[in-house]
């Protein structure tokens, strides 16, 4: 075989993957991991659920592709925070919330896996917790810069603000989940104006 058809063929592969990928992340967003069956997803690109094993491993291997590849989109809403942390990152969480309503998928996806994801024996609980952790930790950070800066009072407690933050963000998202007539983003505006004024200096 020629480097041309090797190369063409790595190619192919590739985009098998990433569309095995793309209705994996359906799949599991509207029925779960445990519900959301491979012959499901292989039927949405036209394969064989063995094709599925032959990319991935296990349904289990193709979960944790899935929350990567989640993971890798909506990590571009956040790279548009602005940088230095402080009471600016805080408000500019709300092109979060405004990216989040543009993919409504993703955002229904890490709901329904966190979920499926509480007891200790789910397949991505350990992920959930290491995530849940960092987020609050980043948080944290965010006000502690903002506490050098003196944009925040020295007296807050910037772990249990960080915790309150990730709360309500996590139960925001299952509210606008459940009822279409909410704005995530009037949510977030509304809640972060509060909590930037129960922090300020």
């Amino acid at each position: 075989m020629s480097e041309t058809e090797l190369k063409g063929q790595a190619q192919r592969g590739a985009e098998r993957r990433q569309a095995i990928l793309d209705a994996a992340l359906a799949v599991f967003a509207t029925r779960g991991y445990r519900a959301g069956a491979l012959g499901e997803i292989a039927a949405r690109v036209d394969v064989s659920p063995a094709a599925i094993l032959y990319h991935f491993g296990s349904k289990e291997d193709l979960l944790m592709a899935v929350i990567a590849e989640r993971d890798r989109r909506a990590a571009l809403a956040l790279s548009r925070l602005p940088p230095g942390g402080g009471l600016p990152s805080i408000r500019a969480l709300l092109s979060v919330a405004e990216a989040m309503e543009r993919q409504r998928g993703l955002a229904a996806l890490h709901t329904v896996l966190q979920a499926e994801n509480l007891e200790p024996d789910g397949p991505a609980h350990a992920y959930f917790l290491g995530r849940s952790r960092f987020a609050c930790q980043w948080v944290t950070q965010l006000l502690r810069e903002g506490q050098r800066r003196g944009e925040v009072r020295p007296d807050v407690s910037c772990k249990a603000k960080a915790r309150e933050l990730i709360a309500f963000l996590e139960g925001a998202a299952v509210l606008w989940l459940l009822d279409d007539d909410i704005s995530l983003a009037e949510l977030y505006a509304t809640y972060l104006d509060a909590f930037v004024q129960s922090v300020e200096a």
